[in-house]
């Protein structure tokens, strides 16, 4: 375990994913040297540490790293149960989307948009080569939404996310178990 201070440089929701920040976060090299930062992670990042109460702008915190494997975070979309999730833009999680970044864990439960969902931490999608590292979130191609693939690609994606779906589904069921609109 470990715990040291903190200056919180946003206001910050219980249950969000937070990332660390930099030196000159704040515009105040003379500080920053001295001081470490919060802020909310964003979309794709692996996020440093997760909060479980309400944190506001320029308040220092203590914060206490307890290695704990299983996070409770805001969910930004519904998810069932065993959804590999990423960080969304606003230190909620979201299904996992490839392009988007990386995985960070996945639920243990079902939750409806804005509730709280428990998490099993499970980094992936980062390069594991110096070579991949090179090319490392370069699109190869343009992201598609969800409306314009085919029935047969919805499918595959909720095959590769292991959501069980039924054959006769329609496009908007199976854009809505993806976690879509």
């Amino acid at each position: 375990m470990t715990k040291f201070e903190a200056k919180v440089i946003q206001d910050i929701p219980a249950n969000r994913l937070l990332a660390l920040g930099g030196v000159n976060s704040e515009g105040n090299m003379e500080e920053g040297w001295e001081t470490i930062y919060l802020k909310t992670s964003e979309l794709g990042w692996i996020p440093d540490l997760v909060t479980s109460g309400e944190l506001k702008k320029g308040s220092f915190v203590s914060v206490t790293i307890k290695d704990n494997p299983v996070w409770k975070v805001e969910a930004s979309q519904n998810l069932p149960a065993g959804t590999l999730v990423m960080c969304d833009v606003d230190g909620r999680v979201k299904s996992y989307t490839p392009s988007q970044g990386n995985h960070i864990g996945y639920t243990t439960h079902s939750v409806k948009e804005g509730e709280v969902v428990e998490i099993v931490r499970k980094y992936g999608g980062m390069p594991q080569t110096q070579v991949d590292a090179s090319t490392f979130g370069v699109p190869d191609y343009q992201e598609k939404e969800l409306t314009d693939l085919t029935n047969k690609e919805l499918k595959e994606l909720l095959d590769e996310k292991g959501i069980e779906y039924k054959t006769n589904h329609t496009k908007e069921e199976l854009i809505s178990l993806l976690g879509g609109e």
